[in-house]
C-alpha cells in the first residue's frame, strides 16, 4: 500500500471541495491546488454545491476571485468527510524500547 492516499479513488470531486473548504472559506482559484481539479470540474461542481445549499459565495469581482464557504449544512458534511478522511489515513506507529 502507498504512503499517501489518493483521495480521488474515495471521495466525489463534490467531497474535495467541500474537503478544501473545511479550514476556512477560499477563493474559487485557490481550489485547484487543493483539490487537484481541473477548473472546469471546479465550476461545475461547486454550482451544485450552490444549489444544495452547502456553499454560498461572496459575488465580489471576476468569477474566479468570488470567494466560497461552507454553510451550516456543509460543514456537518465536511466535518463527517474528515473523519472518513483521517480514518483512511495511514496511521504511524513509533515502536520505543521497553
Amino acid at each position: 500500500m502507498s504512503e499517501e492516499l489518493d483521495k480521488k479513488l474515495i471521495f466525489t470531486e463534490s467531497d474535495l471541495i467541500l474537503l478544501a473548504l473545511y479550514t476556512g472559506e477560499k477563493k474559487i482559484t485557490d481550489l485547484r491546488p487543493s483539490t487537484g481539479l481541473s477548473t472546469t470540474s471546479i465550476y461545475n461542481n461547486v454550482k451544485k454545491l450552490l444549489e444544495y445549499n452547502l456553499v454560498e459565495e461572496d459575488r465580489k469581482g471576476s468569477p474566479g476571485n468570488r470567494i466560497l464557504r461552507l454553510t451550516e449544512k456543509g460543514q456537518r458534511i465536511a466535518s463527517l468527510l474528515k473523519m472518513l478522511e483521517e480514518e483512511l489515513k495511514p496511521k504511524v506507529v513509533v515502536l520505543k524500547p521497553e
